[in-house]
Parts: structure tokens; C-alpha cells; sequence
């Protein structure tokens, strides 16, 4: 056969392509000593481990917004309707309890720099109360917690106790109390301008803007001690920084605008810190309640009982049943009070007090006065300073102004001893929970 036969005719079989072939034109693409396969699966083995990576990372953000999300609805949700105290069964929530620890901090500093922007030299009132306490409170915010948590339980102790008086805020006493607060006097702003009789001259108290003090609420004032006169139990702070009180310059009209203004500026100063305006209107009325008490429990025209008594106390109630049986048999008041009394201030007198307001006294001193008949020796009596044989020289009921200074004072002093006697009355009506500690805004 010739060869040129053999070059045609039947199918030529085809040749299979080389490794040469196969990668020609792949060229520097494929790494030398790699095949095309091995290579391909290389390159799709890391396109696996992309995907998985990127999806990998997907998940782990979904979490950790899922994260974010479960932590903001616990923060924003959760917790702030948790409770720190319950009174009565409804409970103060840690909103409520934030927003009144913001309220009476801010306010503290508001009438500090008030203080130190008149020229008071704040280094030295620190020494003197209440600002010391204020200070103190500024500076430790667990002694502020405590005290708002506290006071928060029995503001909800005297609303019920007001409640069960049939006391209640009306828009009227409500009003009063925020004029008050802010120095206001409508009656003394409506004279302004009129002829001035020989009875009657207006005083007028216009306050730009007066930043009030940490509470206008009726303070809580230490008992004073039994042995203390009336004297040494009114004795006024050395700087107590008030507005300012000048002559009427200005017309009624500008003063009511000021008194309207220094309103909207302070509401306007804590809902810039956030402070809801539902708080500071509970504030509000919270002063309003407290004054509507307070003068249920000793009215404005009502009377007050005085009393001239001398007492003698000792430490131990046997030495006092010995004083007692002495003083039966004979033995001089005078001179057995200054052998044996333990108060230093009345024991020198001979144990005389003198004649003042029995609220000035501690309570069981003062219940003893008050049922005791005059000249017959009364004892043992126990209170907190030990044990007191005394006597009721004479009793006088004052009103009008003879009490005028002393009533705001008597009237504080039943609020408080009020509010003492609600706490053990209703011991198993509240509870205050540790968790308050861990809600106090800081910073």
C-alpha cells in the first residue's frame, strides 16, 4: 500500500491532548508544578472558606446586634420598671427613684451656686447645716440615694395618711405652693400701686429667678433636748441666704411676668437634664400635700401650749425612784437637782426649764406635761437622755401673734414626729430593697 493510501481514506483518530496542550494558553496563570485540577480545587476550596468566613462574621454581627437589642429593652424596659421599695403594695420603680435622686441633686446645686454666686463663702458655710449635709449629699451619691429613697417612702405614707384625712391638692393649694416656692406673694403683688394705709404697707419679693432650695418640704429639725429653754431651742442658722427683699419698683404687672418667667426657666433647666415634667409636678405636689398636713395637724389659728416646768434627770430608773420618794418626803427640787441631774443646763438652775412651747420637747417628755396636772411631781418619765422626775409649774395656751414665729416651727415638728410615727405604725406596709444601690445615676 503507498503511503499515500495510507493518508486517506478512514477517519483519522484523534489525538488526546497533552498536559502541554491543555495548559497552553492558561500560561503564567497556573502556578509551574501544579495541574490545572489540583489548582482549581485549591481556588475553590478558598472560595469555600470566603463564604464561610463571611458568613461566619454575618452571624457573630447578628448576635451581638441581637445582643444590643436584649440590652437596650432590658435598660429601657426592664429595669426601669423594677422596683426598689414597695408601699402599700404599689411599688416606687427604679424610674421614679432615678428621676427624684436627678431632681433633688440638681436642685442642691442649684441653690449652692446660688449660695456662692452672692457672695457667700461656701468653705464656711460647710461647717453649718443644712449645708453641710448638702455638700455631703453632692459629693456621696449613696447618701443621697438613701435619703431620696427614704424620703419617697414616706412622701407615699403621708398621701395615704392625707388621703384617709380627706386631704387632697386642689388646683388652688397646688398654685400656692409653687408661688411660695418661688417667693411670690399675690396678695402682697396685688397692693403694689395702692395707697398704703396706716395699717397696711405691701412688701414685694420679685425674684428674676430664684434657684429654690433642695426641698421646700418642712426640713426635719432634731428634738431638741428636755433640758433646753425656749431660748436655746430657737436659735436661727448664722446664714440663712433668702431672695432678696427690695422696695416695689416695679408694677404689679412686672412682677407677676418675673414670677411666670422664673417658673418657665426652672421647669425648663431639668427637662434640659432629662427630668420628666410629671416629676417636678409631684414635686410640687408634694409641698402642697405636706402644707395642707401640716396645718390640719396645728392650725394657723389655732393655739399652743406652754408650759413652766423643772425636771431632774438621772441615768438609771432606780435613782430616780429614790429622787421621786425624796422629793415626796421634803426634800428641796432645787437643791436634789443640783446634786444629782445629768442635764448640765437646767441642773445648775435647779432644774428649771422655764416657760416654752412643749413641742420643743421630746415626745414622751412632752405627753408627760401635757397630762401631768400643775404642782404635783410626775415620774419616772424614760425618753432617750435617761429618766426625768419633773414638775408642771403652770400651763397657758397662746395664739395669735404671740405664736407667730413659734407656729411654722410647731407646725414642722408634727409633720415630722407624724411621719416617725407612720414608719413604725406601717413597718410591715413598706419595704425599701437593696437594689436601689445598684440604680443611683453616677456621673
Amino acid at each position: 500500500m503507498s503511503k499515500k493510501a495510507l493518508t486517506t481514506g478512514a477517519p483519522k483518530r484523534r489525538r488526546r491532548r497533552t498536559q502541554a496542550a491543555d495548559t497552553e494558553g492558561a500560561g503564567e496563570n497556573i502556578p509551574p508544578g501544579k495541574t490545572d485540577s489540583s489548582y482549581r480545587s485549591r481556588a475553590e476550596k478558598e472560595e469555600r472558606m470566603q463564604k464561610w468566613a463571611i458568613r461566619g462574621v454575618v452571624a457573630i454581627a447578628g448576635v451581638l446586634a441581637l445582643l444590643v437589642a436584649i440590652t437596650f429593652a432590658i435598660e429601657q424596659l426592664i429595669v426601669p420598671n423594677q422596683a426598689v421599695a414597695v408601699v402599700n403594695g404599689v411599688d416606687i420603680t427604679v424610674r421614679e427613684f432615678r428621676q427624684q435622686y436627678q431632681l433633688e441633686r440638681n436642685q442642691i446645686l442649684l441653690q449652692l451656686n446660688q449660695i456662692q454666686s452672692s457672695g457667700f463663702d461656701i468653705q464656711q458655710l460647710a461647717q453649718q447645716e443644712p449645708y453641710q449635709t448638702w455638700i455631703s449629699e453632692v459629693n456621696v451619691p449613696d447618701q443621697l440615694g438613701l435619703r431620696v429613697i427614704n424620703d419617697m417612702v414616706d412622701d407615699r405614707l403621708l398621701a395615704r395618711e392625707a388621703a384617709a384625712r380627706d386631704i387632697r391638692v386642689d388646683e388652688a393649694s397646688l398654685r400656692q405652693s409653687v408661688e411660695e416656692f418661688f417667693g411670690y406673694n399675690a396678695t402682697e403683688v396685688a397692693l403694689i400701686g395702692v395707697e398704703p394705709t396706716a395699717t397696711l404697707e405691701p412688701t414685694v419679693t420679685p425674684t428674676p429667678f430664684v434657684s429654690p432650695t433642695p426641698t421646700q418640704r418642712p426640713a426635719p429639725s432634731p428634738t431638741p433636748d428636755p433640758a433646753a429653754t425656749v431660748e436655746e431651742t430657737t436659735t436661727e442658722p448664722t446664714v440663712t441666704p433668702q431672695p432678696t427683699v427690695v422696695e416695689p419698683t416695679l408694677s404689679a404687672e412686672e412682677v407677676r411676668e418675673n414670677f411666670e418667667q422664673s417658673e418657665q426657666d426652672y421647669r425648663a433647666y431639668f427637662d434640659r437634664l432629662g427630668i420628666a415634667a410629671e416629676t417636678v409636678d409631684e414635686f410640687f405636689v408634694g409641698i402642697a400635700l405636706e402644707r395642707l398636713l401640716a396645718d390640719a395637724l396645728v392650725p394657723a389659728d389655732g393655739s399652743l401650749l406652754y408650759a413652766d416646768v423643772r425636771h431632774i434627770l438621772v441615768e438609771e430608773e432606780e435613782t430616780a425612784q429614790q429622787a421621786l420618794q425624796a422629793l415626796r418626803q421634803g426634800e428641796s427640787f432645787a437643791a436634789l437637782a443640783r446634786a444629782i441631774s445629768t442635764d448640765p443646763g437646767s441642773g445648775s438652775r435647779g432644774g428649771e426649764l422655764g416657760l416654752a412651747y412643749v413641742g420643743n420637747y421630746v415626745p414622751e417628755f412632752r405627753r408627760a406635761i401635757e397630762e401631768a396636772e400643775t404642782g404635783a411631781l410626775v415620774g419616772p418619765v424614760e425618753s432617750e437622755f435617761g429618766f426625768h422626775i419633773l414638775q408642771v409649774r403652770r400651763k397657758e395656751e397662746r395664739s395669735g401673734s404671740d405664736i407667730e414665729f413659734q407656729l411654722e416651727r410647731a407646725q414642722r415638728q408634727e409633720l415630722e414626729q407624724l411621719r416617725g410615727s407612720l414608719r413604725d405604725q406601717q413597718d410591715d406596709n413598706f419595704a425599701i430593697f437593696d437594689a436601689w444601690l445598684d440604680y443611683i445615676p453616677r456621673g
